[in-house]
């Protein structure tokens, strides 16, 4: 159950409707009463401030928040006065999120491709700024009613120089599996080629209408992303043109030196999809990451188990010096 209800005041914020409830906080529209705007609430849970690693996340959120102004991204708009309690003051942003507008169906080409645009803008934006998104996938993309879109919730979001945070509760911290770059399965912080691994994925399900790596569990999806390789985008659809089908591939190869290293790379792509030779980039299959870590795991194991040998080799040779000896 929310903990408010329309028309509770809380300090200078009147609530109006709630937006959603998630693992770790509660957003609602609200009206600033000084002003009049409609802003969002992000209200985080009690349990929240109990766990010092989750409330980091917060913490992180409310620092990102303040240093964004970028058309492409929910902006902060905490006015810096004390409260109740803490909580965000988000920009409120009419529309509803590219899961729910694209779910299950196939956008239209050009469509996607000025999605595809403004989401490496706002990404572009980011990154200059010493951001990296980290947890980017249509639920955190908000499209508006004239069909521009913003990028929201950063909760993971690494900045530069910032100390790393461990998470208890890694699934849900770090988001979808299905949008996951390789490097951030295996526990890697990822840099902004993950958010470019992400764009990539994003722009396969809206092209196709389904992401490139499924599974029964979070594992086998997680699994994918380390050792299979995406359908070719035309084999789904046919409309597709092979340079935007080469571009999105591209952006989703395994290894992060094998991908765009720059957002604007993709951008000046996306501006030449007329000329561009599909044949630029190499996307024949790539070696499975975890094939090469079972590799170095029985290796490893052949090696205990020689010390192992050795070791009862010893113990044996001890016994029978002593017995002699006695």
């Amino acid at each position: 159950m929310a903990r408010f209800q329309p028309g509770q005041v809380v300090d200078r914020y009147e609530i109006v409707e709630l937006l959603g409830i998630g693992a770790y906080a509660e957003t609602y529209k609200a009206t600033d009463t000084r002003t009049g705007a409609t802003v969002v609430l992000k209200m985080p849970t009690p349990g929240l401030f109990a766990d010092p690693s989750l409330f980091s996340r917060y913490q992180r959120e409310a620092q990102v928040a303040r240093r964004l102004d970028h058309p492409g991204v929910q902006r902060g708009v905490d006015a810096g006065e004390s409260r109740t309690e803490p909580y965000l003051v988000l920009e409120y942003f009419e529309g509803e999120s590219l899961r729910t507008r694209a779910h299950g169906q196939r956008v239209d080409v050009d469509q996607a491709v000025d999605w595809g645009r403004q989401l490496v803008e706002a990404l572009t934006y980011l990154h200059s700024q010493g951001i990296v998104h980290r947890d980017l996938k249509p639920e955190n993309v908000l499209v508006g009613t004239n069909g521009r879109l913003k990028i929201s919730d950063f909760g993971t979001a690494r900045l530069d120089g910032a100390r790393r945070l461990t998470w208890k509760h890694l699934s849900e911290s770090l988001g979808t599996p299905d949008y996951m770059s390789p490097e951030q399965v295996q526990g890697e912080r990822g840099d902004a080629r993950s958010d470019i691994y992400s764009w990539g994925v994003i722009m396969y399900e809206i092209l196709t209408g389904e992401t490139p790596f499924r599974g029964d569990n979070a594992m086998a999806v997680m699994a994918g992303h380390l050792q299979g390789k995406p359908k070719p985008v035309r084999k789904t659809r046919h409309d597709v043109p092979p340079a935007l089908e080469a571009v999105v591939l591209h952006a989703m190869r395994r290894m992060p030196g094998s991908r765009y290293q720059l957002t604007t790379e993709i951008l000046d792509d996306l501006d030449h999809l007329d000329s561009l030779d599909p044949q630029r980039y190499d996307l024949s299959p790539e070696p499975a990451i975890g094939g090469m870590a079972a590799a170095g795991s029985t290796k490893r194991l052949w090696a205990y188990a020689g010390l192992i040998a050795l070791g009862f080799i010893a113990v044996v040779a001890l016994v029978l010096i002593v017995s002699a000896v006695l």
